[in-house]
Order: C-alpha cells, then sequence, then structure tokens
C-alpha cells in the first residue's frame, strides 16, 4: 500500500544547470561560425550538455499490508518516472532526415528516504557498519521503459526541442506515470500488464534482467538518508554492485531516444515500511 502528502521543497537537482536539447544546438551553431563543427560539439559536448530531468518531493510511505509469495519478494511501487529521453521518431538510429539521433551518457539518482520498522539497538544488533545494508527492507531499484507507440497513454513529457511541437496534442495534458500507475506489487515484472495498458513496456537487459539496484537504506537508522548515484556509459558489464549502491553495470547502454527511466520504492516483510520524501532523476546526452 501507498500513501503521500506534499511536503516543502527538498532535494535539488544534483545538476543545478539543465540545458535542452534546443539550448545545446543554439549554442553550438554560434560557436561552428568560430570554430571547426566537430570542436564545436566538443565544446558543447564538455562545458554545455544537454539533459532531461525530474523530481517528486511530496512525503510518500510504501509497506506490505499481506504476506509475501516468498522471502524473494518485496512491494514495488512506481514513484518517480523520468521525463523521456529526446526523440524524433526514428526507428534506424536516424531522424527522419538523416540526422543522428542523441546518445545517453549518464543518469543520475538522488533519494531522500528512511527506514519505518522495527529497530533494535544497533550497537548490538550489528556487529559491522556494512551489516546493516546485506538485509535491506528499504531501497530503490530502476528500470527503462520505451513506448508502444508514439504517444502513450499516459505522460513523461519530453523536454527536447520539439517539444514545443508537442503542445496541443494531449500529450502534455496526460498524468505523470506514477500518478497513473499507483499500485503496488511485489517486484517491477509484475507492474508489467498496468505499464503496457499506458503504452509502456520494459527494457530487457541480455541476461533477462528488467530492474538494477540503485541504493539501500540502513535498516538501523529511522533517519532521513540522502543519497545520490550516477551510473554512466561504459562501465563494465561484470561490475559488481555494493551494499549501499548499485553500479548500474549496462543500464545507460540500454537506454534510447524516446525511453525513459523509472525508480521503484521498495520494502518487505509485513508491517515495516519505507517512507520516501523526495527523488530526482536527471539524464544527460550527447548531442547528435
Amino acid at each position: 500500500m501507498a500513501s503521500c502528502a506534499t511536503g516543502a521543497l527538498l532535494l535539488p537537482f544534483a545538476q543545478p544547470l539543465h540545458p535542452t536539447l534546443r539550448d545545446a544546438e543554439e549554442v553550438r551553431a554560434i560557436l561552428e561560425r568560430k570554430v571547426p563543427p566537430e570542436l564545436a560539439v566538443q565544446i558543447v559536448s564538455l562545458g554545455y550538455s544537454p539533459w532531461v530531468a525530474k523530481r517528486r518531493a511530496d512525503e510518500c510511505i510504501f509497506y506490505p499490508d499481506y504476506s509475501s509469495p516468498d522471502e524473494n519478494h518485496c512491494v514495488a511501487v512506481l514513484h518517480l518516472a523520468s521525463e523521456r529521453v529526446p526523440d524524433d521518431d526514428g526507428d534506424d538510429g536516424n531522424d527522419d532526415n538523416g540526422r543522428r539521433r542523441v546518445v545517453p551518457r549518464r543518469v543520475i539518482f538522488q533519494t531522500s528516504a528512511a527506514y519505518g520498522g522495527w529497530v533494535s539497538d544497533r550497537s548490538s544488533y550489528f556487529a559491522k557498519e556494512e551489516d546493516a545494508f546485506r538485509n535491506s527492507h528499504a531501497r530503490f531499484d530502476a528500470s527503462i521503459l520505451r513506448p508502444l507507440s508514439p504517444s502513450p497513454s499516459s505522460s513523461s513529457s519530453s523536454s527536447s526541442s520539439r517539444g514545443a511541437e508537442r503542445q496541443g496534442t494531449g500529450q502534455d495534458m496526460l498524468p505523470p506515470l506514477e500518478i497513473a500507475v499507483s499500485d503496488c506489487w511485489w517486484e517491477p515484472r509484475a507492474a508489467a500488464d498496468a505499464l503496457r495498458e499506458k503504452g509502456w513496456e520494459f527494457v530487457e537487459a541480455e541476461d533477462g534482467r528488467i530492474e538494477w539496484r540503485v541504493c539501500n537504506n540502513s535498516e538501523a537508522h529511522r533517519e532521513w538518508q540522502d543519497y545520490k548515484v550516477e551510473w554512466t556509459r561504459g562501465l563494465r558489464a561484470d561490475s559488481k554492485d555494493d551494499d549501499r549502491v548499485g553500479k548500474g553495470a549496462g543500464f545507460v547502454e540500454l537506454l534510447k531516444p524516446g525511453y525513459i527511466v523509472v525508480l521503484w520504492a521498495r520494502t518487505g516483510l509485513r508491517s515495516w515500511c519505507s517512507k520516501v520524501r523526495a527523488a530526482t532523476i536527471e539524464i544527460e546526452y550527447e548531442l547528435p
């Protein structure tokens, strides 16, 4: 089950500046009057790369209200869906004019959450600090979704340079995906039918996985804990997650134009709960 209440502004974006695709293209055009085109692209990529970003800052409580099927399951709630990576609706790596499409290169997650279960005296309960994370029942996972059609029936509105062209189509009036799909499931995969009804489907890795661990809250703390997790393109596929945060191996490589990233709030064990007060997703991409 889940309940939410609007709170004060929390958890500013990790990156203070988020140029849009149109912004970055305009800067590149100005630079190309002064320097070679290939150098202009490098300058923009280093200092003015485009982003899409989204945040949610209302306090929510997630908890299982009945026993889980087995010890490997815990409740999953779609807490936040990112903006769409800009897309010109091409399907061959290029847009309709033959230009290369954008390439996502970094995803930054931030979360502010607290563990709401019973906690004994942590000095006697955990022999080592890292032990507090190994059986965490309050955590966040991430998945990638792709649209089943150019206009899904739930919004994750793009802030690309083509966004203005979509005005008046009704797409900008649709509810955010995290509002349109607000039920709880024992695992993200169980939400597949509900997501398809809204026009989205999971993107699978080669091994069939659809979710990546973002971060774990310590079971030993009821205080709010803030995490920042950054995943980049090119991470080795055999990189292992640690106890606190996931490495996101292979995640950014699966992210393509038109896709979105979703953040799942997870908690396990009956009557144990996760409290989330803010979360952000920021996606950086390269100019085509």
